[in-house]
């Protein structure tokens, strides 16, 4: 594990050349590394994925087959907790008969993985991953059979936490949260002092902002990705969707009320990422209702000289966990 980056992976090897993809729940998104370096990047509607992937394949002429995955889904959580000290060998194992305690899944039925945030006198804070066997098994049969090699598979928020440890070293000395709002549901980390402290999963989803514009402005749902993705009815989509942001704002106020009262500390700055946060003029909306500097999370701090096209700056916000597969 690197000094500044948690684990990224429940099965795991390095090679040069691979295609990082984030797997979302309506898109399927990502990057293309030749040699060690980005060199593409591509974003699809996920449909059927045997299919999406030969497309993707086929258009960015693409020869390896190895592939890097990051998976969100309700049958993934991530949670942290204090753990006795053992010999660091024997976490993993014994980590295994402690699950039923820390997850609502019965530990036969996950893959999991772990990182030592802190070793503290008597005891280790521990950060643990956890993804349902169907889940990554469904995931690996449907690459196997498009012949697909997968390196590692990891989760949106570990990718999210890696890209944060690793280009903002300044935020942290300061208690900080991660917001990504994803299509179908958003996830919140808090970060304290450099170090995650919770990750929650919310309820609010982008689609509730596209199913209440689609009724509004009476436009079919597969037209609704066009009328969203042009600037101009940014200022109106941030109008009808007030309240939905103000209901998700309440959930994150929530996680920060519970935060400050075990830690008698305040989140100071939250970093805005997911498609969602493409929209000209959104930050101020969650400053308004989270009090606090909202910012977005520069995902590519380490791609600019690869990606200046406009079209990729309207969608980047889209990209911050591809580039932590990368890493």
């Amino acid at each position: 594990m690197k000094p500044t980056q948690l684990f990224n992976n429940f099965f795991g090897k390095e090679t040069q050349d691979f295609v990082g993809i984030n797997l979302g729940s309506y898109y399927v998104k990502g990057v293309i590394v030749r040699a060690g370096r980005v060199t593409d990047y591509f974003i699809k509607e996920r449909k059927e994925l045997p299919a999406t992937l030969k497309q993707i394949w086929q258009e960015k002429n693409i020869s390896t087959n190895k592939v890097k995955l990051s998976v969100k889904d309700h049958s993934t959580l991530v949670r942290y907790f204090n753990f006795p000290k053992v010999d660091k060998k024997k976490i993993k194992q014994t980590l295994f008969y402690e699950l039923n305690k820390h997850i609502p899944f019965s530990p036969e039925e996950v893959f999991f993985d772990f990182a030592v945030l802190e070793e503290n006198p008597s005891d280790l804070s521990l950060l643990l991953a956890v993804a349902k066997k169907e889940l990554i098994n469904s995931t690996i049969d449907i690459f196997e059979k498009e012949k697909k090699e997968i390196l590692d598979i990891s989760l949106d928020s570990i990718c999210l936490v890696n890209v944060f440890l690793n280009y903002y070293k300044e935020e942290k000395k300061i208690n900080t949260s991660i917001l990504d709002i994803g299509y179908a549901f958003s996830t919140l980390t808090v970060i304290r002092g450099g170090i995650p402290f919770m990750t929650r999963d919310l309820t609010f989803g982008t689609k509730d902002i596209l199913s209440v514009i689609s009724h509004v402005k009476n436009i079919p749902a597969q037209s609704i990705d066009k009328w969203v993705s042009s600037p101009e009815n940014h200022r109106e989509m941030l109008e009808l969707s007030q309240d939905n942001i103000a209901a998700l704002c309440r959930e994150v106020k929530s996680s920060f009320d519970y935060f400050e009262v075990n830690k008698g500390e305040r989140i100071e700055k939250v970093f805005l990422t997911g498609g969602l946060s493409s929209i000209s003029g959104i930050e101020a909306l969650f400053k308004e209702y989270l009090e606090c500097e909202v910012l977005f999370l520069d995902n590519l701090l380490n791609l600019k000289s690869v990606f200046t096209a406009e079209q990729f700056n309207a969608i980047k916000n889209t990209f911050s966990v591809s580039s932590g597969i990368v890493l």
